[in-house]
Order: structure tokens, then C-alpha cells, then sequence
């Protein structure tokens, strides 16, 4: 996949630059994948949000414990920390 790449500055703590140095993939390369898989992570988060607001409008709120437990291990398999 080629993108356009943009130029920007940004400040990271010291202890995760010298974890990214220790590497041997580019720091770019390293900085784009961690920011492409938050950013995957976000809209997994949000389907998962809408999915949710929908169940609840056609069939009610999720509101017991199996419920509860249900929703947990989605997010969990969608890459949330639930």
C-alpha cells in the first residue's frame, strides 16, 4: 500500500523512542503501524458502540449480568481492554 506521506513533528516520551530504537523496522515505520492500529482500535471500539445502541433500540437495554458478560467478551474479541 503506498500513501502519501506528511511531515510532521511530534514529542514522545524518551523511554518509548529508546524501545522503538532498539528495533530494526524504521522509527517512522514503527510510529505509522502503532497510530494505524489505535485508530483501527477506535473504530472497532465505535462499530461495536453503534452495534450496541441498535440492539438495545430494537430489543431493550443489556442489563443483567449475562448481558454484561456478553458485552465484555466482545469487546475483548474486538481488541477492547473490557
Amino acid at each position: 500500500m503506498t500513501t502519501t506521506k506528511r511531515k510532521i513533528s511530534v514529542s514522545l516520551d524518551e523511554d518509548l523512542v529508546a524501545a522503538l530504537e532498539a528495533s530494526d523496522e524504521a522509527l517512522s515505520f514503527q510510529v505509522n503501524e502503532a497510530i494505524r492500529t489505535e485508530i483501527d482500535r477506535r473504530r472497532r471500539h465505535e462499530a461495536l458502540g453503534d452495534l450496541l445502541a441498535r440492539l438495545s433500540a430494537e430489543h431493550g437495554s443489556l442489563d443483567s449480568d449475562d448481558d454484561e458478560r456478553e458485552i465484555a467478551r466482545y469487546i475483548r474479541l474486538l481488541g477492547g481492554a473490557a
